[in-house]
């Protein structure tokens, strides 16, 4: 279990989550607030969201990172 914390939670998903988190709350606020959407219109949703978008944004440009060092 260890292992697998170490692989997929490092210090660039933690990154990618708070920028996500942040990005999300700021679209929150301007646009999400007065749309019918269902998502755009609860900020727990877009928090979630933001922490998925972050996290595998950043998983991917840091495992783009690790297969050029190869």
């Amino acid at each position: 279990m260890d292992e697998f914390l170490k692989k997929n939670f490092n210090k660039f998903h933690i990154i990618g989550i708070v920028f996500g988190v942040f990005f999300s709350m700021v679209y929150w606020a301007k646009v999400g607030r007065f749309s019918d959407n269902f998502l755009k219109s609860s900020p727990v949703l877009m928090t979630i969201w933001g922490v998925l978008v972050g996290y595998i944004l950043f998983d991917l440009m840091f495992n783009a990172k690790n297969r050029d060092k190869s």
